[in-house]
């Protein structure tokens, strides 16, 4: 999952470039927008920025090791060795 929230803020950081004609860009750097955009930009960052506390929540995102060294997710299912 964390690779789908990585590919959504290079897309973001390359639409923000593009729209100053660079091949890429960052949210740090959006002056060259409209208000509009602008806005937008922080609603985007904003949304990928509440998935991914959001995803850390779920229990099928987090892993441990029980007391025989198996890994388990949080839901307590074996997912490794």
């Amino acid at each position: 999952m964390a690779n789908d929230y990585a590919t959504a803020w290079d897309a973001l950081g390359d639409a923000i470039g593009a729209a100053a004609g660079k091949a890429s860009g960052s949210v740090n750097e959006i002056s060259h927008m409209s208000v509009d955009q602008q806005l937008k930009v922080a609603e985007i960052a904003a949304l990928l920025s509440i998935s991914q506390e959001l995803s850390a929540f779920n229990p099928q995102n987090t892993t441990y090791y029980d007391d025989l060294g198996k890994q388990r997710n949080g839901w307590g299912q074996p997912t490794g060795k």
